[in-house]
């Protein structure tokens, strides 16, 4: 299988918002396959199989950011641009090197359009023998269309080293590439740096967190909150550092809760309360600093008004919060933990216990 084929399976096994242009009243058939979103008579996004890219034309001037996935549906974009938009196409933009951006570059050349690109992006494509954009930029280019420009910039790794994202300050639009995520997609993984994700969005936000359209990379678009959607998605979270430090494992019952994390075999509801058996139930105490750690063959959670966890035996741990230091190890019968107290942060009630 090629790569770009393998690329594309991935995207469509694993999509949960598939982009669906027909569903706009201001959807253009471009081909079977490549549609256009008429954002306003600027801006357009070309989409194909969730996979999304920008037109953008001014005063008769075009210019393609992200290239549909082939050759033969990037030449039925251009086609349509000059004879439809009756534009004059002069640029594309590469935002990463991934296929889904490039993928129709060949054509782009042939048609004889400048192709521009971070300088991050033409060294990768070059080490991977890909077709090479022409002109190169670090880490900031501005592009005169016609009577508007473009900006494109590379403000850090994100799903790829590469990724930039594109401003178009007249009409407040962000395409964010696959650095922005639609909801409901944590996505491709392979080449991303998960450390520095959210940093980089952070720097995006700083400078065109005002875009009052944000277009992702795959998925439907919407508005700034996709930045911030995008930032809590791959914000190492407290909730993934206290599983670590427990080397918790995933279990058919493995839910975030808020300030309870639930892990267990199984599960059943019985008027307000859930039962959870072999269970392990963590308690997030932030004003002292700590966290509890409830293990039990069976723990019954009240959701009501009253937030009460309680179990019949078990162990109960408690732990610094910033260290994972253990300040409390005991065997327990008969445990009531009260979450919400109108004197006092919780309260904790034992029968009997073992220290």
């Amino acid at each position: 299988m090629n790569t770009y084929g393998l690329y594309l399976k991935i995207f469509l096994l694993g999509c949960m918002l598939t982009f669906l242009p027909d569903c706009y009243a201001d959807t253009i058939r471009v081909s079977k396959k490549l549609h256009l979103i008429e954002l306003n008579k600027h801006v357009y996004i070309h989409t194909e199989n969730g996979n999304n890219g920008i037109v953008y034309v001014n005063d008769k001037k075009a210019v393609i950011i992200s290239t549909p996935e082939n050759d033969e549906e990037t030449n039925n974009l251009i086609n349509y641009i000059r004879k439809d938009l009756k534009a004059q196409i002069i640029g594309c933009i590469v935002d990463r090197w991934h296929p889904d951006a490039m993928g129709g570059l060949k054509t782009i050349k042939k048609a004889g359009i400048p192709s521009y690109a971070y300088e991050g992006t033409r060294t990768i494509a070059q080490h991977r023998n890909l077709p090479i954009p022409e002109k190169g930029f670090n880490p900031r280019m501005e592009l005169i269309v016609g009577k508007g420009k473009l900006i494109c910039h590379y403000l850090g790794e994100a799903h790829t080293s590469d990724g930039i994202v594109v401003w178009i300050p007249n009409e407040k639009i962000l395409f964010g590439g696959n650095e922005v995520r639609s909801k409901g997609w944590y996505g491709n993984i392979e080449d991303a740096n998960l450390r520095e994700w959210s940093n980089t969005i952070k720097r995006v936000k700083e400078l065109y967190g005002s875009a009052e359209i944000v277009i992702p990379g795959h998925g439907e678009s919407s508005n700034a909150e996709l930045l911030d959607y995008t930032i809590n998605l791959y914000e190492p979270s407290l909730w993934g550092r206290i599983l670590k430090w427990n080397n918790e494992q995933v279990k058919p019952i493995f839910n975030n809760c808020g300030s309870l994390f639930e892990i267990a075999e199984s599960d059943f509801t019985d008027n307000n309360d859930r039962h959870l058996n072999n269970a392990t139930v963590y308690v997030l105490q932030e004003k002292k600093n700590r966290y509890l750690k409830i293990q039990s063959p069976g723990i019954r959670h009240d959701n009501t008004e009253s937030k009460i966890i309680s179990s019949k035996s078990g162990r109960l741990q408690i732990y610094d919060i910033e260290t994972n230091i253990l300040t409390e190890d005991l065997y327990f019968k008969d445990l009531t933990i009260i979450l919400e107290n109108d004197y006092v942060d919780a309260l904790i009630i034992l029968k009997e216990a073992i220290r």
